[in-house]
């Protein structure tokens, strides 16, 4: 089976700005992630998944100089695998176009001891992917991704509920995730715990009815949009917002923070039952 990972948000070179900004949204931010591929990273864990803010040290657009051609906001929609090399030669003899997967790392400090969290990943073709990345992540230390003392918010959030993306031929991506193993596809798609949305941009206003400056396909054919994560209470979430002065809509059973306040993407509080 292959379970949903992580959600990346691209930052570009304002990891500063986006640090400060999730954390007056209420999340709880790993330190920051030096990757040996040369990009940054803050974490945001989950009970089974994390969202990642991505980006770039001052000076070091260079390194990793492929991921920022991506506009900002969500860019990445990461699976989890086992074993990234047999999924790879899978999917491959399932006619899917991918490449090669590699491995990278970076330091963690657990407990006053530095520890390099590694991992191995490969994406799908990226001329099958516009304003983004699909991707498969392997983690061979995931005891240091997902610490307790990462694991808990003050918005109340405890997991991603769904991954929303529009594109010009929902049918045609949406039978691309579909190839995934273990991809559930008994009327709407899932991996794990995450619903997979796909939907064509005339549909983006309804399903985020009063959320303004919607995310549009930024010129390509496809693009990542918005995030629903589960939280423990609607009312958690809204106190704590509240409290740090952040707008949002909240609805009867949604809690909604617009693209400008997100960073380039709506994300959307849903209370899990």
């Amino acid at each position: 089976m292959t379970d949903f990972d992580h959600a990346v948000i691209n930052v570009l070179g304002r990891m500063d700005e986006a640090a400060e900004q999730y954390a007056r949204l209420g999340f709880t931010l790993t330190p920051r992630g030096y990757h040996t591929l040369g990009s940054i990273n803050h974490l945001a864990v989950f009970r089974d998944s994390y969202l990642e803010l991505l980006g770039y040290a001052p000076g070091e657009r260079d390194k990793r100089a492929e991921m920022w051609v991506h506009p900002a906001g969500l860019t990445g929609l990461a699976f989890r695998t086992g074993n990234a090399a047999s999924l790879h030669d899978d999917l491959q003899r399932d006619g899917v176009a991918v490449e090669q997967y590699r491995d990278f790392s970076r330091p963690v400090t657990i407990d006053g001891q530095e520890r390099n969290a590694s991992f191995r990943t490969f994406q799908v073709d990226r001329r099958d992917v516009d304003n983004g990345r699909i991707f498969f992540c392997q983690h061979n230390t995931p005891e240091l991704i997902w610490r307790p003392e990462w694991q808990s918010h003050a918005n109340g959030a405890t997991g991603i509920a769904a991954f929303t993306i529009i594109s010009n031929d929902p049918n045609r991506l949406s039978a691309l995730l579909k190839r995934v193993p273990g991809i559930y596809t008994d009327g709407t798609m899932r991996a794990g715990r995450t619903t997979l949305r796909v939907f064509h941009p005339s549909q983006m206003p309804d399903l985020c009815s009063g959320v303004s400056l919607l995310p549009d396909l930024a010129g390509g054919a496809m693009r990542m949009v918005a995030l629903d994560l589960f939280t423990e209470s609607l009312d958690v979430t809204n106190a704590c917002l509240d409290a740090r002065g952040v707008p949002y809509l909240r609805e009867r059973t949604s809690l909604s923070i617009a693209p400008d306040a997100a960073l380039g993407l709506v994300l959307r509080f849903i209370e899990y039952a």
